[in-house]
């Protein structure tokens, strides 16, 4: 009998002993995880933290304290997450096997600087004492904070706008793809230009394009810019009648909407639609007029499809490039009469900013 007591006491030991076992520095990760994603950060703290003890690699417990002030940073605790950006920024500064980027030490800064910001804040308001007291049934003269109001209220947009991914190293980061909240967006690109000008041979030309406008999220990875565009192309030419070289210059303004597609936290593809009008000037007595007097520039509709890649150096600057642009302008009373339309095929790479 006791030894039977003794079996089943034992089967039952058995699985309780192997549920008791430790977790692994993954099984706590893999749980942080999952609780940060449910928006459950508390216990997403608490997870990553164990996962930091029980972490045996020394270069990767940093990611672990990354984790935890992101999750500080959701729970708005401003202290607490500069605190752990802090300790992470350290952690990695002395990583031999794996140092940081350039790039990503950037975004880490840009936390810290506006968890910094945001603790200054909440640490004013909690120090702020009651200037009045409420008496029941009297309506209350309430002062003016909307400045104070404003900058809490934009910090929390801020987090509820950024996107989240996880990192290389397991560490959860901001998407710099849409780089937060901006109210400008300028490009500024150079290439070249084939244009078509009816009969007349005109080689690759040098371009340029700007490109600024308001930026509009309308999805989590869809962002739409309304704004202008100018585009300059400089057109070299012999002139018969002296036989001088002259250039004429055809220049292009436009309303411009574009479209870009987050493919990654770095990498974006998009789309631009210009429409307005194209000027060209210099070409009085010129093969684009055969020979004959103009007074002034020639102006006429233009149209603009341009097709882009975008790369993300830093939160703000982006690299782009554009492997194909087409514009048209129907041709103009005054040019010779086999052009009946300007159309130019456009390459061009070029920087960005936003801000």
């Amino acid at each position: 009998m006791k030894r039977s007591i003794s079996v089943m006491c034992a089967a039952l030991l058995v699985p309780a002993l192997a549920f008791a076992q430790a977790k692994t520095a993954d099984d706590y990760y893999k749980a942080g995880e999952t609780a940060y994603n449910l928006g459950n950060f508390d216990e997403a703290i608490e997870a990553f933290k164990k996962g930091y003890e029980a972490e045996p690699d020394e270069s990767r417990k940093a990611a672990y304290l990354y984790n935890i002030g992101q999750a500080y940073r959701q729970k708005k605790d401003c202290s607490n997450a500069l605190f752990f950006y802090k300790r992470y920024l350290a952690l990695k500064d002395n990583d031999q096997k794996k140092p940081l980027r350039a790039d990503r030490r950037a975004v880490i800064e840009d936390l810290i600087k506006e968890a910094e910001t945001c603790a200054q804040q909440q640490e004013a308001l909690r120090n702020r004492p009651p200037d009045q007291n409420e008496r029941p049934g009297e309506d209350p003269k309430i002062e003016d904070t909307s400045g104070e109001g404003k900058q809490l209220a934009s910090r929390e947009s801020d987090d509820e706008d950024e996107a989240e991914d996880i990192d290389d190293d397991g560490s959860i980061s901001t998407s710099t793809s849409t780089a937060g909240a901006t109210v400008l967006a300028v490009r500024l690109g150079g290439g070249g230009a084939k244009l078509s000008t009816g009969d007349l041979d005109v080689p690759v030309q040098a371009t340029g394009v700007l490109i600024g406008g308001y930026p509009l999220r309308v999805a989590d990875k869809v962002t739409l810019e309304l704004g202008v565009g100018f585009r300059f192309t400089p057109v070299p030419y012999e002139q018969s009648s002296t036989m001088m070289s002259k250039t004429a210059s055809i220049f292009a303004v436009m309303a411009n909407v574009g479209a870009t597609y987050a493919v990654s936290s770095k990498l974006g593809v998009r789309g631009d639609l210009g429409v307005g009008g194209l000027f060209l000037s210099g070409v009085s007595e010129s093969p684009f007029t055969d020979n004959q007097p103009t007074s002034g520039a020639l102006g006429m509709a233009h149209v603009r499809v341009g097709l882009s890649a975008d790369y993300a150096l830093t939160p703000n600057v982006l690299a782009t490039i554009t492997p194909v642009a087409f514009s048209y302008s129907p041709a103009k009373e005054g040019l010779r009469e086999d052009i009946t339309s300007i159309t130019a095929i456009d390459f061009m790479v070029g920087l960005g900013y936003r801000m």
